[in-house]
């Protein structure tokens, strides 16, 4: 059962690196859940109870606090606790300048420096404003881009939370300069995409197809109006929107693998999507026939971009760099996104492309892009440099009390720990598992290694918990 949130605002520092006088605000939004907090949960060191921090990522956060039920459905009101979730700047509704946030002298603000600051400063008005709330102690967690920031927070603040939950962290995807050490190069995500649909005779065989469907058809005028058919599109099919078609189908192939969870998680309405693509375009009608192959591709767009039955689609993919990237349409139609400057600037995924489709990366055109759109250069070494990149876990590192979980059915585990190298920080591997599925509310059909991890990372979290309390309650009777 989803739990239930109040929504907050939090007058936010717009730069906290800079102290001038007035310093400008925003309005930052948090969910917050008190429902469970004090009675049970009491810590003996005054505190009603642990608060339970999830660093949210690139959206608007109520769709994450729907995907977290291991902390809102078992974890808080398990160990009474205090629930929450930060928006981060200038997505949802958390936009420093409204409408024009993304104007090039405003997204400069933008960083990720910036964004843990917001968090840091967040919590410290809870902890300073909420009785009894000042000893209290802090988890963090995150999935995915979040769970960087979850990793981020830890090392940068370790005064602040005491532990955190990395789901998904592809850290070393963003360390390009270590990538030949640790066996990861530009093709890993799309390999790993490739190799799950591979599990399933002649899958990726038939993907070619489909996608081959798609340029054999646009040649004609008649090819043309049976695509625009078949997949609900708004506009005619025209010389220059045929290739962004083709990406269109191609993004939703290449990302149902991290969405290829065993019970029905929208936009589907069943369970191992993987399983339901690679079935339909395998069908014997399917490999004999075009036609069906065509409504085979049409029932997996619909299915993967909510078509409602009635309203049309726009049938454009964002193409160029799996996964996402600074191209996200601009070379089409320039778009001003939060995630767009984010990948110009600290973000960039250097991936290029294979199997499903082809494509290669190169830097010069992506760097013009960024510089025409954002004014922004892009720096793929900064993030290596200021966090720590795969040094996290040499050894050398300070870094402590993160957990580091990791689904193999997900692409993005191929930038992630994957060997355990310090006990503090514990890297949790699920054969099983898709993108950050052990966030997800325990449910009957989880995978066995799936039930397992999080019974682990329930008890190692609560092991730090218990650790802070002892320790604060000494010091205080040291007094």
């Amino acid at each position: 059962m989803q739990s239930s949130y109040e929504e907050r605002w939090f007058d936010q520092t717009l730069d906290h690196f800079r102290f001038t006088f007035p310093r400008t605000k925003f309005r930052q939004r948090y969910l917050f859940n008190d429902q469970h907090w004090g009675g049970r949960g009491a810590l003996a060191n005054g505190c009603p109870g642990p608060i339970l921090f999830y660093t949210g990522n690139e959206g608007p956060i109520e769709g994450f606090w729907n995907a977290t039920g291991f902390m809102t459905q078992l974890l808080a009101p398990k160990w009474g606790a205090l629930l929450v979730h930060a928006e981060e700047r200038y997505y949802g509704e958390s936009l420093p300048f409204g409408n024009r946030s993304f104007a090039r002298q405003n997204v400069v603000y933008l960083t990720t420096e910036q964004v843990l600051a917001d968090y840091v400063a967040l919590i410290t008005h809870l902890k300073s404003t909420l009785p009894h709330a000042k000893r209290c102690p802090v988890v963090a967690f995150g999935g995915s881009y979040g769970a960087k920031l979850t990793a981020y927070l830890r090392i940068k603040y370790p005064h602040v939370v005491i532990g955190g939950l990395a789901s998904s962290c592809s850290i070393g995807y963003s360390a390009p300069a270590a990538w030949e050490s640790h066996g990861v190069d530009e093709f890993t995500w799309i390999d790993i995409v490739n190799a799950v649909y591979d599990v399933h005779p002649e899958c990726l065989d038939a993907i070619g197809e489909a996608v081959r469907l798609i340029t054999h058809l646009s040649t004609t005028a008649v090819g043309r109006k049976q695509l625009e058919g078949a997949f609900h599109l708004c506009k005619p099919l025209t010389d220059e929107n045929v290739a962004a078609l083709s990406d269109w189908f191609t993004d939703a192939i290449e990302t149902i693998p991290q969405l290829n969870y065993p019970y029905p998680v929208e936009p589907f309405k069943y369970g191992w999507p993987v399983n339901h693509t690679c079935s339909r375009l395998t069908s014997p009608a399917a490999r004999t026939s075009p036609g069906a192959l065509l409504a085979a591709m049409s029932a997996i767009a619909s299915d993967y971009y909510g078509w409602d039955g009635a309203t049309c689609m726009d049938g454009r993919g964002q193409g160029g760099i799996p996964g996402g990237g600074p191209v996200n349409n601009m070379l089409l139609d320039p778009i001003d996104t939060a995630w767009g400057y984010q990948s110009c600037t600290e973000t960039l995924h250097q991936f290029s492309a294979r199997g499903v489709r082809n494509f290669t990366f190169e830097m010069a055109p992506v760097a013009a892009v960024c510089s025409d759109v954002f004014g922004a250069e892009v720096d793929t070494v900064w993030p290596d440099v200021q966090y720590g990149g795969y040094s996290i876990m040499d050894g050398l590192s300070t870094a402590s009390n993160i957990i580091f979980s990791q689904g193999l059915l997900d692409p993005w585990h191929g930038g992630g720990f994957l060997k355990q190298w310090d006990r503090s920080m514990p890297v949790l591997l699920m054969k099983n598992a898709a993108h950050h599925l052990d966030l997800r509310a325990p449910h009957p059909e989880d995978p066995p290694d799936v039930t397992a991890t999080r019974m682990l990372e329930e008890s190692i979290i609560r092991g730090w918990i218990d650790s802070y309390v002892e320790a604060d309650v000494a010091k205080t009777n040291a007094k």
